[in-house]
């Protein structure tokens, strides 16, 4: 064979042989990682046993479904949405959905009551959903991936498969919204089905919690030896050797106890001895606390939203985390569950008798306080002075808008009936066009006079409509050509500052 140099073993990392650091004198050179658990008996356990485990699941997907969406659609519209809703049980089933989503895996069933094999009818009659089912990912099985990339299903099921049924389904994918768990790359050890469902998040927390678990359990154990009272008989020894010794020891220790008190004393013999001893609890909180903050650091859940507790440190109030929080939250909102939610409506606001195409958002997840809500209102007022001031929107259009954003803040009581009722009895928007008295010139042109404002042309409907001067300086200029343009000064005076 000839002179054959050895194979020699290369590893990525830093070695340092006089220290041992990286060598096999390291004992970090033996860790290395592994999946704690992926079986669905396992998930269930954690979830059933563990209030942890289950306020980890559960809080995201309350909070992802609570505050609910905004559309941008008439009333009569919202109202045959929200109805279809409450009639398919939608926002319940969403959030049963996503639970069991964050579980391992979880889908919607669409059911119109057809071959479920086929894919969804391209039109969708009124109240033609017959239900929405949900169904864990261990009641689904997948067929093969569809490897087609030019195919906008690729790299989804070609089918499903219903578990358990006595006869064999196959159900359409575009009959299935499916609620994902934690992504697992495509990696060579990760299954196809668990590449497509995820992973659980109690698989991703596990050992955050448990530490956490153990720790408290270990600090609750400690207060049962957090006093202890040694005693030191004469002849115990031989006392417990005799028949019926270990009864009269265990007497004599008792009449002991019962007698010791504030007020009483400790009555033993010559020889005999007693010794109390205090455990010290100082620091328990710092470590408990450090545990909690890991497994808040792990779920992506502030500490005050998942243990319900005030935040720590002077002076904090927790705000900044609960709004790092809820943008979190708001981003799990369009990457988890709107794709579902779109798939849902796609068939459902047809079902509804509307038109599929509406346009809406998530609502706002936090939840501010009278005092906050006043402080937004206020400043909302003194901007729309000043948009007000300089002409930038029509005045009935920018009224308009403040009253929807009144009716919307559901601060103002039966704000939009009585709206209705004003307009339907003819009242005018302030600042409308009734408001205003028009003065014609000759050539057709129309002016407002200084009446209309409070005084002067800065005062005036005509200064905060051409603010910049320029439209001034039309109308002006109009005026003199039609022989009204001592007429026109009269009326409003100067040109605006900077003309």
């Amino acid at each position: 064979m000839g002179n054959v140099s050895p194979l020699r073993r290369f590893a990525d990392g830093l070695a340092n042989v006089l220290t041992g650091r990286g060598t096999t004198v390291d004992r970090s050179v033996y860790n290395f990682w592994q999946r704690r658990f992926t079986t669905p008996d396992q998930i269930e356990a954690a979830y059933l046993g563990s209030w942890l485990h289950r306020k980890i699941v559960d809080i995201p997907a309350q909070d992802m479904c609570r505050a609910g969406r905004n559309w941008d659609a008439e009333d009569d519209q919202i109202a045959a949405i929200e109805k279809e809703e409450k009639r398919l049980g939608y926002w319940a089933k969403l959030y049963e959905a996503l639970t069991l989503g964050r579980l391992g895996g979880g889908a919607i069933l669409i059911g119109l009551g057809d071959d479920p094999s086929q894919p969804l009818p391209s039109t969708i009659r009124p109240q033609q959903i017959q239900y929405l089912t949900v169904l864990s990912r261990w009641q689904l099985s997948i067929g093969e991936c569809e490897m087609d990339p030019a195919l906008p299903t690729f790299g989804q099921p070609k089918y499903f498969g219903l578990s358990g049924s006595a006869r064999d389904i196959r159900i359409h994918p575009s009959r299935v919204a499916c609620f994902k768990g934690l992504p697992i790359p495509a990696i060579r050890m990760a299954t196809w089905e668990e590449r497509f469902w995820g992973m659980s998040v109690v698989e991703a927390v596990d050992e955050a919690v448990q530490h956490a678990t153990t720790a408290c359990a270990g600090f609750a154990s400690l207060i049962d030896e957090a006093k202890i009272d040694v005693f030191r008989f004469s002849g115990t020894v031989d006392q417990l050797s005799q028949p019926g010794g270990e009864a009269k020891l265990m007497k004599r220790v008792e009449l002991t106890n019962t007698g010791k008190s504030v007020h009483r004393a400790v009555i033993l013999d010559k020889e005999d001895e007693w010794e109390q001893r205090q455990l010290t609890l100082a620091g328990v909180r710092d470590v408990i606390i450090t545990y909690d903050a890991r497994v808040a650091g792990a779920a992506d859940i502030p500490a005050t939203r998942l243990f319900s507790k005030a935040p720590d440190g002077m002076n904090a109030t927790g705000e900044g985390d609960l709004a790092n929080y809820f943008q979190s939250i708001g981003a799990k909102q369009d990457m988890q569950l709107r794709p579902a939610m779109e798939q849902l409506d796609a068939v459902m606001l047809p079902s509804a008798g509307v038109k599929p195409d509406l346009p809406w958002t998530f609502s706002t997840l936090m939840v501010l306080t009278e005092q906050q809500a006043a402080e937004i209102e206020l400043k909302e007022a003194q901007a729309l002075e000043k948009i007000v001031g300089l002409a930038l929107v029509p005045e009935t259009a920018l009224a308009k808008t403040v009253q929807n954003r009144l009716i919307e803040s559901g601060r103002w009581p039966g704000l939009k009936k009585l709206i209705e009722e004003a307009e339907a009895a003819g009242e005018e928007l302030p600042g409308g066009e009734a408001d205003l008295d028009i003065v014609p010139i000759p050539n057709g042109e129309e002016v407002i006079p200084s009446s209309a404002g409070a005084g002067g042309v800065n005062g005036s409907a005509l200064s905060r409509r051409a603010a910049n001067g320029a439209e001034w300086k039309r109308i002006r200029d109009a005026a003199e050509a039609s022989g009204a343009g001592e007429l026109f000064d009269e009326l409003f005076g100067a040109p605006p500052k900077g003309e």
